[in-house]
């Protein structure tokens, strides 16, 4: 088939129309693409050809050949992708023979220290290729106090109140490393970071055991070199810095959801909270029980105890049983005991519907070697032997089937002895499916806590309000080794909690900032107003002295003395103004602000604090708390239940000294009648 010809034939007549050598060379090209290119890439044809035309004239004016020039891009376009395969194979050698790397998994914790270590880099943040995520605050971050200040508003006309409509909008993001590659310089090493993003499919991760696709995350940490001694001080750095802030918190982590949990291991707990640590003091207890267990605990979390236990043959666990009435400190206390060793604690919950015998054993599998377990209100999961009311029922049910083949002959006795059978049967089915949806039978926890193959080395704390309703197998030694006995507060408890209510707070290097800078404050609040006050009495008295054409000086005179009565009138500790005080000018047409609500000062105004919510001096509080104590009967008022009252007041020391005793007489009261509905708060 003739090419030259057809492509002639499809060509526009204009490209014919250039010098000979031009079209010669065009001819050239031709013959050369449309074997490649084929016939039906005419449009392409066209707009090459247009294009080869009109800089084929320009350059051939010029006197270079465009044939070259286009050779020379096309060597150029081979050799780029010639490098990038080269490339490519050189970075597999190095990769394979002098490079070190680590795999971190998204699900593994070290994947939050990681992420945690990359968004606080400077160059990692200022990257061109980033992700942005959702961050938020923790309750206990003190960075946003300022600017919750600035928000004050007055949302009722009555009173000013704090507006967080703007937190949200004002939480940065923060920014951690695209999926892709990136790299940075850490103690003089060069590292080579690789997020990647898979997509698995699991046949049992849907919510009822279906099949879904998950997404997972890798980081590939590499250096070069042979050994990944580096990676490992990296990674070591970064744990340290995650857990820098955690020094003075106790982590709260629960059981995962039910997909997580069947994979084991790390996966089978979730971190749910950070909190502060519990100083031992706040838990209202007997010096001497808290002593007890302390020394009981320090003792068994010594590193010689597990090697004096395995001499000895005994299992290496320990336990607490924390029972008393509710509000009395028992959760406290175990939070207490966390901080001061610096453990975790894992809270089970037995009534989980999803939470299975296997997932307990897992559970307990998984823990760390130094850790507290905590089962809270076990009383109310309803662990109790199903043979005890079986045989009860077997007792009473055999008992009424004598009673009755006393009265009746061979036949109806076994008629009898039938129907009490089925009714057994029928019980015991109905009392299974109760047990069936709580999941954990007694049994299973006695071999989650200590059977065969339970885990060594953790500290286990249950609390309950009804200890007699417990089993014995539950509580027996071994199992439960300290009991630690919890009542309501006395009269010494009551004055321990009112006076840690009311002291000050001892953060020297804190409370002294906050100090300097509300004294600035107040300074420099004192000095406009005191200048706005001056400047608003010398406008009021010039202007009566106009009106009454009276002198000045003698018109401020005169309001000086005023001042002084008005001022030893208001000293109540009621609001003052320091405009009417300064100047006693009672001037119905001097500025007010329309907007400024009833009760709450303008900015020319300063708020004297009401006398009961006065600072109150170290003798003095001692002498109000023993006061407040000796109005608190012994043993009716858990320590909760004070503390709700303080909080209520806890600015008013005095205010809450003197509304005590209507308190009391109104609670008893109502414990009393049984009702629910305070009275008196």
């Amino acid at each position: 088939m003739d090419f030259h010809h057809l492509l002639r034939s499809t060509l526009p007549t204009f490209v014919g129309n250039d010098s000979n050598e031009s079209n010669d060379t065009t001819n050239n090209i031709l013959e050369t693409l449309t074997p490649f290119l084929g016939t039906q890439f005419n449009p392409l044809l066209r707009l090459f050809m247009v294009f080869y035309n009109i800089a084929g004239g320009r350059l051939s004016f010029l006197g270079a050949d465009p044939t070259l020039i286009l050779t020379a891009v096309g060597l150029l376009w081979a050799a780029n992708k010639l490098w990038d395969q080269l490339s490519y194979q050189i970075f597999k050698i190095v990769q394979r023979y002098l490079l070190a790397s680590i795999q971190i998994d998204s699900d593994d914790e070290m994947y939050r220290h990681i992420m945690k270590f990359l968004a606080a880099r400077r160059d990692m943040t200022n990257s061109r290729s980033l992700t942005a995520e959702t961050w938020f605050a923790t309750a206990w971050e003190e960075n946003d106090e300022p600017d919750l200040l600035k928000t004050t508003i007055s949302a009722d006309g009555e009173g000013l109140y704090l507006n967080f409509s703007a937190q949200e909008a004002k939480a940065p993001p923060r920014f951690t490393p695209a999926i892709g590659m990136h790299s940075f310089w850490f103690e003089g090493r060069y590292f080579i970071l690789h997020r990647k993003k898979e997509t698995l499919f699991d046949q049992n991760a849907g919510p009822w055991g279906g099949s879904q696709y998950k997404d997972k995350e890798l980081l590939v940490l590499s250096c070069y070199g042979r050994s990944p001694d580096p990676i490992k001080k990296l990674l070591q750095h970064a744990k340290l810095m995650y857990y820098s802030d955690h020094d003075a918190k106790t982590c709260v982590r629960r059981p995962a959801n039910q997909s997580m949990r069947r994979y084991g291991g790390r996966n089978s707990w979730q971190t749910v909270a950070n909190r502060p640590v519990r100083p031992m003091k706040t838990v209202v207890l007997d010096e001497r029980q808290k002593i007890q267990v302390l020394s009981d605990m320090n003792e068994y979390l010594h590193p010689a105890t597990p090697r004096w236990y395995a001499n000895r043959g005994i299992p290496l666990r320990r336990g607490f049983l924390f029972h008393g009435p509710p509000g009395t400190g028992k959760t406290s206390l175990s939070f207490a005991l966390a901080g001061i060793f610096g453990l975790d604690i894992y809270v089970i919950s037995l009534l989980d519907p999803s939470l299975t015998e296997e997932d307990l054993s897992s559970l307990f599998s998984s823990l760390p070697r130094r850790c507290v377990v905590l089962l809270e209100d076990i009383d109310t999961a309803g662990l109790a032997r199903p043979s005890d009311d079986d045989s009860d029922d077997d007792v009473k049910d055999d008992k009424d089937s004598s009673d009755k083949e006393k009265d009746s002959d061979d036949k109806e006795k076994k008629t009898e002895i039938n129907i009490a059978e089925l009714a057994r049967e029928l019980r015991r089915a109905s009392s299974s499916e109760p047990s069936e949806k709580k999941g954990i039978s007694l049994s299973g926890l006695l071999n989650a806590i200590d059977g065969v193959a339970s885990h060594e080395g953790r500290v286990l704390i249950m609390t309950t309000n009804k200890p007699e309703s417990l089993d014995e197998a539950l509580i027996r030694p071994g199992r439960v080794d300290l009991q630690v006995a919890f009542s309501n507060a006395t009269p010494e408890q009551a004055r321990e909690l009112f006076v840690r209510m009311y002291e000050a707070d001892r953060n020297p290097i804190k409370s002294k900032k906050k100090k300097q800078q509300s004294q600035r404050h107040s300074l420099l609040a004192i000095l406009l107003t005191a200048i706005y006050s001056r400047l608003l009495s010398l406008y009021a008295i010039r202007k009566k002295a106009a009106e009454k054409k009276i002198n000045p000086k003698q018109e401020l005179s005169n309001h000086a003395i005023d001042k002084v009565k008005t001022t030893e009138k208001e000293q109540d500790g009621n609001l003052t103004d320091i405009s009417t005080a300064t100047t006693a000018v009672e001037d119905s047409s001097s500025p007010v602000s329309p907007t400024t609500p009833k009760g709450v000062p303008d900015n020319n105004s300063v708020v004297s604090p009401p006398q009961s919510e006065k600072p109150v001096e170290p003798t003095e509080l001692a002498a109000i708390a023993a006061e407040f104590a000796s109005k608190i009967p012994g043993g009716q008022f858990s320590p909760a239940e004070i503390q709700g009252f303080l909080l209520k007041r806890k600015r008013a020391p005095r205010r809450a000294l003197e509304e005590v005793d209507a308190w009391v007489a109104a609670t008893i009261e109502q414990k009393k009648s049984k009702t629910k509905v305070v009275q008196v708060q």
